[in-house]
């Protein structure tokens, strides 16, 4: 019998210090009700946050970004590289603001708090009235010999075409789940990506995004918000990961 989801906080998951996540996202879509002067906006931003790169935003997000359900919009992007590489970036839109981490993952509370430094700069400058979509948005990447190791890492359901001798050389799983009367929806694929030229390994992505399906107004309700979007990802990677914890070095904290 299929069990009702609940929001424990009592609940411990391992902290995984080998964690193969390469990108994490928080993205508030909240359109400004102020006029958006990017020149002005770049000013402000040089000031608040000197420790980054600022450039122009162009329409065409990353590949792990590139989302068809909100429209595209130019704005400008931060960048913080740590030992020579970008690992913050800031999205600053009009209808709204993306923050990601890009590997190694430093853990939920650094990435938080660096997160909501950049929400309370755009509250500031771009005053929104509401938020009307907050997601968390977490990309792992593993590396595979062959695509016959996926099982080892998560469940698959097996191909009906398997039956008449047919081989699996890729696949894109994709399922969106709600959450009974809870206000989330949980947007899960799974794929394998082929071999990169001058590489013998495939990859397997697997992508938990998990976001509100209500509006909210009230700003003081984000702290609550961001601890349960991140129980519900925590929730999904470790039910769907076999074994997380012995394969990525998880230790109990």
């Amino acid at each position: 019998m299929r069990g009702k989801f609940q929001l424990d906080f009592s609940k411990v998951f391992p902290a995984l210090p080998q964690a193969p996540i390469v990108e994490a996202v928080l993205h508030w879509q909240a359109a400004a009700s102020t006029e958006w002067d990017e020149t002005a906006l770049r000013d402000k931003l040089s000031k608040s946050f000197p420790e980054y790169e600022i450039a122009p935003q162009h329409n065409i997000d990353s590949e792990w970004l590139d989302d068809s359900r909100s429209p595209a919009i130019a704005g400008l992007r931060l960048t913080k590289k740590v030992g020579g590489r970008p690992a913050f970036t800031a999205q600053f839109k009009q209808n709204g603001l993306i923050f990601s981490r890009l590997a190694p993952y430093p853990g939920w509370p650094e990435f938080e708090r660096e997160a909501l430094r950049f929400w309370r700069a755009f509250l500031d400058i771009a005053k929104p009235n509401e938020i009307a979509r907050l997601s968390t948005r977490f990309i792992s990447q593993i590396s595979l010999h062959s695509i016959s190791e996926v099982q080892d890492y998560v469940n698959v359901a097996e191909s009906p075409l398997t039956a008449m001798g047919a081989s699996i050389d890729g696949f894109f799983h994709q399922d969106t789940l709600n959450l009974g009367d809870l206000p989330y929806i949980i947007n899960l694929v799974r794929t394998v990506q082929p071999k990169q030229q001058g590489s013998s390994r495939l990859s397997l992505i697997v992508d938990i995004d998990v976001a509100t399906t209500d509006t909210m107004a009230d700003f003081s309700t984000l702290p609550q918000k961001l601890t349960e979007l991140r129980f519900i990802k925590n929730e999904v990677f470790f039910i769907l990961m076999k074994d997380a914890e012995t394969k990525f070095g998880g230790k109990t904290s």
